[in-house]
């Protein structure tokens, strides 16, 4: 059993006879009280009894308890030690090379070597490459020192009004799926939150987005709903039990293709509700929304072959409308005609297209 996991031998020994114990008492004061055998003088002194000797293995018990609690104060108090260490270390020397040494090395550099130089060294996409890594740390640093000042007792988390679009935008120009995140213009204009850990949380739920996600297509959308920010993906689609139960320490859904720590979403969660906000997860599935997309795309193609289809929009919608959106687009050869024929295949299941988390951020007053 993994409640008692850590419990010495002896004291699981100690429990189950504790438990015995007691089970024979209430087995005994029970048949008493509906009257199986009459109260006598030896059943009360061996109830008395059954008391007396419960003590001693239940105070075993709670002592190795109070050691253990000890042990782990002490040892929690030691590696604490060793992280503000590691905290000061990450505040004050990397700082200096990551904000005073290399930014003036590049000014230094680029000082001393003139446009024409650099085009003829050919060495623009170095320095670019240089300049770009450069900031990409001092990012990933601004985000380690907010964690790290986190570990000092009783300090409270900073935080600053800011424009949520434009500090994702700045967070997310330098990776590989910029394209793939679309910023919606309706986010917060002036939301108070610490900048590097709330665009390191954000970008955490950007990436699950894309990383759990078998779509041809993958994209990642944020937008505001009423008083909440949302971010939707069009991958496999988790719900509330679900982002519950994974953003629990080095929980991972069993069989998981993709490589992880299990870390990720447990960071997130922390992050946003060291904000004060709170986070709804629901499935999204095959909805109107989704079929406009799905008919938009379909119309570019039809575009370019216009008579090659047999292609009713307002007749597809209707179809789709009256199944509750269950279903799928089909287009498949119409009959006696070479034509491709589009038509709504009706389903009685529902399709999940992905995800949407609703991070609220204010009150619904």
């Amino acid at each position: 059993m993994k409640a008692l996991d850590g419990i010495s031998i002896n004291s699981k020994i100690s429990l189950i006879v504790a438990g015995l114990i007691m089970m024979t008492f209430f087995t005994v004061q029970t048949c008493i009280v509906f009257g199986v055998c009459e109260p006598t003088l030896f059943l009360a002194k061996f109830g008395w009894g059954c008391v007396v000797f419960f003590m001693p293995p239940f105070f075993k018990v709670v002592y190795e308890f109070i050691q253990n609690k000890e042990k782990i104060k002490e040892d929690l108090f030691a590696k604490n030690i060793f992280l503000e260490h590691a905290a000061k270390i990450i505040r004050h020397d990397m700082h200096s090379g990551i904000n005073t040494y290399l930014p003036r090395g590049i000014k230094s550099l680029k000082r001393r070597i003139s446009e024409q130089q650099i085009q003829d060294l050919k060495i623009q996409a170095p320095l670019q490459l240089i300049e770009d890594g450069l900031y990409h740390a001092q990012k990933v640093y601004s985000g380690v020192y907010e964690f790290t000042n986190l570990v000092k007792q009783n300090v409270q988390m900073s935080k600053q009004p800011h424009n949520i679009k434009n500090i994702l935008e700045d967070y997310l120009r330098l990776t590989a799926y910029k394209n793939q995140v679309l910023l919606d213009d309706n986010l917060p204009t002036e939301l108070e939150v610490n900048e590097p850990l709330f665009c390191t949380a954000i970008d955490n739920l950007i990436r699950n987005g894309l990383k759990y996600n078998d779509s041809p297509t993958k994209w990642v959308k944020l937008y505001s709903e009423e008083n909440f920010i949302v971010i939707q993906d069009n991958g496999r689609g988790i719900n509330q039990k679900d982002f519950e139960e994974l953003s629990k320490p080095y929980v991972r859904k069993e069989g998981q293709k993709e490589s992880g720590s299990g870390l990720g979403l447990n960071i997130c969660n922390a992050i946003i509700e060291e904000h004060g906000f709170e986070i709804f997860v629901e499935k999204v599935y095959k909805n109107e929304e989704f079929l406009k997309q799905e008919l938009d795309k379909l119309e570019e193609k039809i575009a370019w072959q216009p008579n090659s289809y047999i292609y009713n929009r307002e007749r597809v919608e209707d179809e789709a409308k009256k199944n509750e959106y269950k279903g799928f687009l089909q287009i498949k050869r119409g009959g006696n005609t070479p034509k491709l024929f589009v038509q709504w295949i009706p389903s009685h299941l529902k399709t999940v297209v992905g995800t949407k988390i609703k991070i609220k951020i204010g009150n619904n007053d």
